[in-house]
């Protein structure tokens, strides 16, 4: 099954059973994080600016999926190491945005996203990751700077029109994580910003001029995200998209009498 952990008959019965609080807790060790954006630090780049870094999303069994290459999808845990922070998505703040195939009755703009809410918000949690996954493995290609891990996050954040929006970007997720991300550990911080703090000391004291350079280009790159995700970046054809696929996946099941396959 293309969709993994997603797709377990054990998974869908906790969905419909299990209390969005109890039985969806954290655990560092076994790196599962249910219901969770997740952030790692990408080797080099972060250390040089430790506010970028690697994002993915869990499914409600702690399962981590990461955009990692074009039409890739990897599963398990993030693509360059261990979790270090972790942002919970309230269950609640999903919306149902199908019966979820009906795009064209979903409107560009951010208020009128909403439609039926769930009581929890699981299981449209599970179903819009689902989606998204299946949309990302068979159409998208990978950019780091522009159609990334990021985007992926948020693009399922936007078929499930979590918090009533489907305009959620890169530069919404890389503020929040920073924000309202919680810590894995304090060594998690320290792999994270350690190196940076202890260079970033050694020049502004001895070679200040590397360091201006250092925030141009952070602002370059900064300028260039901000100017994809609200410029360039179309999220919203993209969620249509991604519920028309849904909807010809729907008439398939119900011709062949079981899960389509697009």
């Amino acid at each position: 099954d293309s969709d993994g952990r997603l797709w377990s008959p054990r998974h869908s019965m906790r969905s419909r059973s299990a209390s969005p609080v109890s039985g969806w807790e954290v655990d560092v060790k076994r790196q599962s994080f249910p219901l969770c954006v997740v952030w790692c630090p990408i080797p080099v780049i972060t250390h040089l600016f430790p506010v970028i870094g690697h994002l993915g999303i869990c499914d409600s069994d702690g399962c981590v999926f990461d955009f990692l290459g074009p039409r890739f999808i990897h599963r398990g845990s993030l693509g360059f190491g261990d979790v270090a922070r972790f942002w919970r998505l309230d269950p609640k703040q999903w919306v149902s945005m199908v019966h979820l195939g009906d795009a064209e009755k979903t409107s560009s703009s951010s208020s009128s996203a909403s439609t039926t809410t769930d009581s929890s918000g699981i299981a449209l949690h599970d179903l819009a990751l689902r989606r998204s996954i299946r949309f990302f493995e068979q159409h998208e290609n990978y950019n780091l700077f522009g159609n990334n891990c990021h985007q992926f996050v948020a693009h399922a954040m936007n078929v499930g029109g979590f918090g009533g929006k489907v305009d959620w970007n890169m530069v919404h997720l890389a503020v929040l994580v920073l924000v309202k991300g919680q810590w894995t550990s304090g060594w998690a911080f320290l792999k994270t910003w350690g190196l940076f703090i202890v260079v970033a000391t050694v020049l502004i004291v001895f070679q200040w001029q590397i360091v201006i350079g250092f925030l141009a280009a952070f602002v370059a790159l900064a300028a260039w995200f901000a100017y994809y995700s609200f410029r360039i970046a179309n999220p919203t054809r993209k969620v249509f998209q991604t519920l028309n696929v849904a909807v010809g996946s729907t008439r398939e099941m119900d011709v062949t009498g079981g899960e389509g396959r697009t």
